[in-house]
């Protein structure tokens, strides 16, 4: 069967990127596994103010909020959907995702940052096609 990784943020690109698997996986008798990957926040000036369970919880709710989205456009679907968090970068998180899940595609959605940002802070579009152990598909 055909895994779809579908990074999911909760902003609208991601929910598009999920629109188009939706498409994808119904004409293509495909699973889907939704993935959101939050920030470590592992550097010393946070460690000093905020405690590893309070990190923790917060990453959880800000996944929580981000999937509820992605759920919400699940209610008709009858495709079977896994979600998954995980902490560390995006792009290299997304990659690795891909490879311990066996994903036959990765789809998602490219945020769109302009020529300046993109440069100097990167695109995980970017480099997650670069990486990616499988076919990547990026949704406008």
């Amino acid at each position: 069967m055909n895994r779809l990784l579908v990074p999911v943020d909760g902003s609208t690109h991601s929910i598009k990127a999920l629109q188009f698997a939706l498409k994808l996986a119904d004409e293509k008798n495909s699973e889907i596994v939704l993935l959101n990957v939050q920030p470590s926040y592992n550097t010393p000036n946070v460690k000093r103010f905020v405690g590893k369970e309070q990190i923790r919880e917060y990453q959880t709710e800000e996944s929580k909020n981000a999937f509820e989205r992605a759920i919400a456009e699940l209610k008709s679907v009858t495709i079977p959907v896994e979600t998954k968090l995980r902490i560390g970068d995006p792009s290299i998180e997304i990659c690795e995702e891909a490879r311990e899940s066996q994903a036959t595609q990765i789809i998602m959605g490219y945020r769109g940052l302009g020529a300046i940002k993109r440069t100097v802070l990167g695109s995980v579009s970017y480099k997650v096609l670069h990486d990616a152990p499988c076919p990547v598909t990026i949704v406008p």
